[in-house]
């Protein structure tokens, strides 16, 4: 019979056992009574008749297996039975089961957890269609390894680059959603074919149409789906609907799918809820319309996107980008400033930085399972001992090695199975927790969630479980000499030497991968340490933030920005608890800044070189609030507004690139690269502040007034960040100030609440992740290894009792005793240490990426870690090891 019908009739057969059962049974019992209605014919009594037909009939239940064999069910009888054999026995050693439960629970648990974020950052396919074929391209150049594309190299690869099949540009930004209660929301300006390149479509409605995509174009809007729901309540009729936003009337046409998100809206502050069409006027953008370059470069400020070609790849991308920029450079493009260009797999794009993070705390939740697999394994192994005798009983009546180890299997299967069960519910809070806490510069974290693909890996891990924890103990019951342990009551000599080096094997393994564990979480402890050591520049603490726009239709120029501006900072500073505030355009950590050209009077640049700024505007008493130090000079005042002289405040590495050997203050600079615009005049020189990273080389920097910018170079921001100092938790500064700022402008709504100290954090959530993540698992480690070598020990001491009360009966002192017990789990413990630092220096090389002013091979962490894990494994030998002392020659030699 072929294996698929044999299959096909075990299972027919396994769904109509009770049936089968029954009919067994009554066939076996018509038997019988025949048989006995034959004997009483012949004069036997009617007991006699009916034992005689019994023992005729040559056993009931045997000839129920020889059926079920002959079915292809028995292996199912004899599993279950098995399993029904291991619970009830499990039941009736309830602290061992609890212990072994929690114990494997916490390793399946940790995994499944685990495995559920990087399921949904790294397995799970990005919202769009064929993202394989998505690329995010970018322009770099010296000091500016990624940074956006001008309109002409939009337009310049859009026609050059043929494995682009499409490129389209987008921008973000924000907007205030009109109505009865305004809200500030994030949007984004795209082209009409941006969300074809990514392969997305409107849910209801349409994209947007040609005619909208041109300056001057009807007004249109695509909402968020979470937006459409909050607004309209998913009401479809919402299409053709006029909304106000930012004081602007525009026609809803379409709505996107939930979850659906621009690459640059992962990993950031939130989604984009609203899409304009861009529009872009090439003249408006200092642009070359056609695939022209200007020798400037022009303005950058477009993200792209674009889809591949059929048959070709980011590297095919990169390769055509080299080639035209090459030309570009000949013909003089953008000279002598290392400009080039290049496209990104969206994929890498999004995911690229979290990947090296998740993949090693997923390895460092693997060392914990087998840790706690390990842990299991010594318990069973303890439990072995108390079983030796019912074990060679059922050796001594012919059960083979393989029944025995089913035997012994499905045990720790009914185990697994209950850590499984208990491993899930803590994985359950693990998700929950991850998602309440994961920060938002992680992608995807927050959006894990416990699916069925999660729940089948927990399974595949229980069964994993299983085996391993299972295997040695099933494995050691197979060489059983029945013989021995019955006669000598399981104190056979060669078997126990057997046993306990399968023991103390486990005692070096739980150290080793402790050792692991413990040394990737020094690591990440020491290297957040030094990134939160790295002086940003400002002082975090106490520092609260929001941002509020000042849309054009409610403040049509820029003396009624500025005057918003002097007016909320007047009244905010009158609420109680506020020491200092002041507004600023960008926060630093928490977005990107360009830098824009300057002219410094006495300053040439080397040739082919420009003079570059990060650029920033502030009103007065930002750096006080934001508690930046002043190293010369002043900061601004109030007379620093339209009408007064035009003064600028400049970073130290500006004074340095650019002041080199002069005086900063009193010297004059021009923003922008022409003649035209008018002078400013150095007031003030300010430490450095990190603005993009905590990490790398801070740029020169320079700072404007609200109020003077609007003057020169004449650009009004309407987008400001509100920042106040406080003494105390400047949350408790959140209820008033948003009621100063509604008393002002209801109008008006605040976005973005947040401390200068979550932004910090945010800015190092990949590393902090992986600190906590890894101090959490190598604290788990080292408690279920201290636990495992207690257990392991004590049995140990126990199966040694015997020769314990010898040597005490030839003299041993007790601590003689005590050291003896203490000198072989040292020695194990010695080695588990050598063998866990070798693991260790290969695991932590995958490590180099995420650590900062550490090196993954820090002899400090290393030598601090051999010195806690030693402790804890002695301190865990400690108890049992003084119970060896204890032994009492009389008790033991006697009931011997």
């Amino acid at each position: 019979m072929a294996w698929y019908h044999e299959l096909f009739s075990s299972f027919v057969a396994l769904v109509g056992r009770r049936r089968q059962e029954r009919e067994m049974s009554e066939e076996v019992r018509f038997h019988i009574e025949m048989e006995t209605r034959r004997n009483v014919e012949a004069g036997l009594s009617e007991a006699e008749a009916r034992r005689r037909a019994v023992r005729d009939f040559g056993g009931v239940e045997r000839h129920k297996d020889h059926v079920r064999d002959e079915r292809g069910t028995s292996w199912f009888y004899d599993g279950w039975n098995d399993v029904r054999f291991a619970a009830r026995s499990l039941r009736r050693r309830a602290g061992f089961t609890t212990i072994a439960t929690i114990t494997l629970a916490l390793g399946i648990g940790a995994t499944t957890t685990l495995f559920g974020v990087v399921k949904q950052v790294l397995l799970t396919p990005l919202p769009y269609g064929q993202p394989e074929s998505v690329a995010v391209v970018w322009s770099a150049w010296k000091g500016f390894d990624q940074t956006w594309l001008s309109y002409d190299e939009w337009e310049g690869w859009k026609a050059r680059i043929p494995a682009f099949q499409d490129i389209a540009i987008y921008f973000d930004g924000s907007s205030t959603f009109d109505g009865d209660n305004p809200e500030r929301i994030r949007t984004a300006n795209v082209q009409m074919n941006v969300f074809p390149i990514l392969g997305v479509r409107p849910i209801i409605g349409r994209n947007f149409t040609a005619d909208e995509d041109r300056p001057n174009g009807p007004s249109a809007v695509i909402l968020g789906n979470a937006l459409w729901q909050r607004r309209f309540g998913g009401d479809p009729s919402v299409i053709g609907r006029k909304v106000q936003i930012s004081g602007q009337t525009y026609t809803v046409v379409g709505v996107m799918p939930n979850g659906f998100r621009l690459p640059i809206d992962f990993g950031g502050s939130g989604p984009s809820e609203a899409w304009f069409p861009l529009a872009t006027d090439a003249a408006a953008q200092g642009a070359v319309p056609g695939p022209e370059f200007p020798k400037t470069g022009a303005n950058h400020g477009f993200y792209a996107v674009a889809r591949l070609a059929p048959g070709a790849t980011a590297a095919t991308a990169n390769g055509q980008l080299r080639s035209v920029v090459a030309e570009l450079e000949k013909w003089g493009y953008m000279a002598n400033v290392g400009f080039h260009a290049y496209a990104v797999p969206v994929e890498e794009q999004i995911t690229g930085r979290v990947r090296p993070v998740l993949l090693v705390v997923f390895g460092a939740v693997g060392f914990v399972l087998l840790i706690a697999c390990a842990n299991v394994a010594g318990l069973l192994l303890v439990r072995g001992e108390s079983r030796k005798r019912e074990l060679a009983v059922r050796v001594a009546l012919g059960a083979g090695s393989q029944r025995l180890t089913r035997l012994l299997l499905a045990e720790s299967g009914v185990l697994a199975a209950l850590g499984a069960t208990l491993g899930i519910g803590l994985a359950t809070l693990g998700v929950r927790l991850i998602r309440a806490s994961a920060p938002t510069s992680l992608p995807r974290v927050a959006e894990t969630t416990l699916d069925w693909g999660v729940l089948t890996f927990a399974l595949v891990v229980a069964v994993v479980a299983a085996l391993l924890a299972g295997i040695i103990p099933a494995l050691q019951a197979t060489h059983l000499a029945p013989a021995v342990e019955l006669k000598e009551g399981g104190r056979g000599a060669t078997t126990s030497r057997a046993r306990l080096r399968w023991r103390q094997s486990l005692v070096a393994t739980e150290v080793a991968l402790a050792v692991v564990l413990v040394v990737a979480a020094g690591l990440m402890i020491r290297s957040v340490r030094n990134l939160l050591a790295i002086d940003a520049g400002f002082r975090p603490d106490g520092v609260l933030t929001m941002r509020i726009s000042t849309p054009s239709t409610f403040y049509p120029d820029s003396v009624r920005v500025a005057a918003f501006w002097d007016e909320l900072q007047r009244r905010v500073a009158a609420v109680p608890g506020v020491r200092r505030v002041g507004a600023v355009r960008l926060l630093p950590l928490a977005t990107e800044m360009g830098d824009w050209d300057v002219q410094v009077e006495g300053y040439t640049p080397p040739p082919n070189q420009g003079t570059p700024g990060d650029w920033q505007i502030v009103t007065p008493g930002y750096f006080q609030a934001m508690g930046l130090t002043l190293r010369e000079g002043r900061v601004f005042e109030a007379r620093d507004d339209m009408a007064g002289s035009l003064a600028l405040i400049v970073n130290r590495t500006f004074t340095e690139r650019y002041l080199a050997g002069r005086h900063a203050l009193g010297t004059r600079v021009r923003i922008g690269a022409t003649d035209t615009t008018k002078w400013y005049t150095i007031v003030g020189v300010v430490d450095d502040v990190h603005h993009n990273t905590l990490v790398g080389k801070v740029k020169p920097e320079f700072y404007a007034t609200l109020a003077q910018f609007a003057v020169a170079p004449g650009s009004t921001r309407r987008s400001m960040s509100l920042v106040v100092r406080t003494d105390g938790d400047p949350t408790t500064l959140v209820a008033p100030v948003r009621s100063v700022v509604k008393q002002l402008d209801a109008r008006l709504p605040v976005s973005e609440i947040r401390t200068m100290r979550t932004i910090v954090n945010s800015a190092i959530g990949g590393p902090r992740f992986a600190m906590g993540a890894l101090g959490l698992f190598g604290v788990l480690a080292l408690a279920l290894s201290a636990i495992g070598i207690f257990g392991i020990v004590s049995q140990v001491v126990a199966s040694r009792e015997h020769e314990f009360a010898i040597r005490s009966a030839l003299g041993a002192t007790p601590r003689e005793l005590v050291g003896l017990s203490l000198k072989t789990v040292v020695r194990q413990a010695l080695a588990g240490l050598a063998v866990g630092i070798v693991i260790a220096l290969l695991f932590t090389r995958a490590m180099t990426s995420m650590l900062q002013g550490v090196t993954p091979t820090d002899p400090w962490t290393f030598a601090a870690v051999v010195v806690v894990t030693g402790l804890v494994a002695i301190a865990a030998s400690v108890g049992p090891a003084r119970r060896a002392g204890k032994a009492d020659p009389a008790r033991v030699l006697g009931s011997s």
